[in-house]
């Protein structure tokens, strides 16, 4: 697709999630899986409703499909939000 969608982009540019896991045990366990990522800085987790939001936030460009695996090798998935409209 291209860099803008393909990626977190760095520092103010942060890239919103869907998560199919609502159990808070589970929350957790992703939001370390995304912090491992080289890059990654903040994961912030918006649990109010459903589908639960996860936010990105990185000091470097860091692939979405890095994202995507971290979460689906826990058994779950997890969609990123297009922030773009063409």
């Amino acid at each position: 697709m291209g860099v803008l969608l393909d990626n977190v982009i760095p520092k103010n540019h942060s890239r919103t999630f869907d998560t199919n896991a609502t159990d808070q045990k589970d929350l957790i366990k992703i939001k370390q899986a995304i912090l491992r990522i080289k890059g990654v800085d903040t994961v912030e987790l918006k649990t109010s409703g459903f589908p639960v939001r996860i936010t990105v936030t990185a000091s470097k460009m860091v692939e979405i499909v890095k994202v995507e695996e971290a979460v689906n090798d826990l058994g779950f998935n997890i969609i990123p939000k297009q922030f773009l409209s063409f």
